[in-house]
């Protein structure tokens, strides 16, 4: 055959239709995949934005910083809060704390925060349970996934409000095991994992801070709990540069509930302008930090004099000692106080039983005459609270004092904003002040004369 007439060369229709056909299959292979490959990337870049908004509302105290959060001393309205200062702030927080943007590049259009997926990220933060009860805060942050499904009805630019406003958020609660079974919720990308642990979505924002105060006595050549009211202690913000407590000293009682974040501390002599001692404090969530402090200046022997009224219903005498000596005997009778006695200030007392054994201790305070009752009458017990239970949601910090001296100090914040204070009696009398060391407004009215019978709670 010559060369002119040789066939044309190319492909068959049958051969094209079954590359054709090749090129399908692999189509309807390649194309799903690709398609997943993409979500799962978005969904691994939703997760990551939503962890470091996370971390601008929270900080990472791990690495001493506390967001937005620690800065300001409340969580966000909007999360939009973190990349401009708003215009107001909530009671009890405070623009000069804020120190943004704390977050970078976000994706922003028309003042509303989107994710990877193109849809507007949803912001939950929860209202505090209804007061007197106190609940643990709660945050959560929510892409909508692929499908920009939710039940949380919030819709950007809309008359349903903006889901990055934790305000607007609506429908299932992370905290609901049913979460993941709502309509559109499937899918969605959520931070930090509530979906598995709904627990994850509590935070505690909350450290505690306790202070112990100790003085060498030059005139007993001892070192001894700090002299009651002999010292004031305050503690401010670091960024807000507010006053979060101030309490007339007493050993035990100095103990805070803080919010996260920085705090300079600070020891006077009570009316003193210039501190004894001070340092900055870093409170860290859920975690104790302790400040043991020795300081000296104080002489007992040559202090001057307060007294000690004793409420002896024991039914045996008791006697009094001033460091060594002896300052008489208290009978028992049923009409107290059965005995007064002049006491230096700042000494240690002992009270000790016809047995001859110390039935009571504790150091004369700077200030004010001492009640001391023997034996002490028992706390209530009927009712839903007993008496010794204190709840706030006006001041920074209440101190509460049991016939003058600190006994302990209840905070405004999450699931500390109501407490109970051990070793509160029938009889005593409690005032309480706030963080400028002025008379607080309660509800039983201070002074609060513990009675006998029905329970109450202290309420601020």
């Amino acid at each position: 055959m010559t060369q002119q007439q040789r066939p044309a060369s190319g492909f068959t229709l049958i051969e094209i239709a079954a590359s054709l056909m090749i090129l399908a299959v692999l189509a309807a292979i390649v194309v799903p995949l690709a398609t997943s490959l993409m979500d799962g990337q978005r969904a691994y870049t939703a997760e990551d934005d939503l962890a470091k908004i996370y971390t601008a509302i929270v900080g990472n105290p791990a690495q001493n910083t506390y967001g937005y959060l620690g800065d300001v001393g409340c969580y966000p309205a909007s999360i939009l809060d973190l990349v401009q200062q708003p215009g107001s702030f909530p009671a009890g927080c405070t623009s000069a704390g804020w120190n943004g943007p704390y977050l970078s590049n976000p994706r922003i259009d028309t003042g509303v925060i989107y994710d990877s997926f193109g849809g507007p990220i949803e912001y939950f933060s929860a209202n505090p349970a209804v007061f007197p009860a106190a609940a643990a805060d709660q945050l959560a942050l929510i892409s909508r996934g692929p499908d920009r499904g939710s039940t949380n009805p919030a819709t950007a630019n809309s008359g349903n409000g903006n889901p990055n406003v934790a305000g607007s958020f609506t429908g299932v609660l992370p905290s609901s095991a049913s979460y993941s079974a709502g309509s559109g919720n499937a899918d969605n990308v959520v931070y930090p994992h509530f979906a598995d642990n709904t627990s994850l979505v509590n935070y505690q924002s909350l450290g505690k801070l306790n202070v112990n105060i100790s003085n060498y006595d030059d005139g007993s050549g001892a070192v001894m709990p700090a002299c009651p009211n002999y010292y004031d202690l305050t503690i401010t913000s670091v960024p807000r540069g507010t006053v979060e407590a101030w309490v007339n000293y007493t050993a035990g009682g100095a103990s805070f509930d803080l919010l996260q974040g920085l705090y300079l501390v600070k020891v006077f002599v009570a009316g003193a302008g210039t501190p004894t001692w001070q340092e900055q404090v870093a409170i860290v969530p859920g975690t104790l930090t302790t400040r043991n402090i020795t300081l000296s200046g104080i002489n007992s022997s040559l202090a001057g004099t307060s007294t000690v009224n004793i409420y002896n219903t024991t039914g045996a005498t008791v006697t009094i000692y001033a460091g060594s000596s002896s300052k008489g005997t208290a009978a028992t009778g049923a009409v107290p106080p059965t005995s007064t006695f002049t006491i230096n200030r700042c000494m240690r007392v002992l009270i000790v039983n016809s047995s001859n054994v110390v039935i009571d201790s504790f150091i004369e305070p700077a200030t004010s005459a001492t009640n001391r009752r023997y034996p002490a009458a028992a706390a209530c017990t009927a009712g839903t609270y007993s008496a010794t239970t204190f709840a706030n949601q006006t001041y920074n910090t209440v101190a509460i004092y049991d016939d003058g001296l600190l006994v302990g100090t209840v905070g405004k914040r999450g699931n500390k904003r109501q407490k109970s204070i051990t070793g509160i009696r029938v009889g005593d009398v409690l005032t309480f002040k706030d963080q400028t060391n002025t008379a607080a407004t309660s509800n039983p009215v201070g002074p609060y004369t513990v009675p006998s019978g029905a329970c109450t709670v202290v309420q601020f």
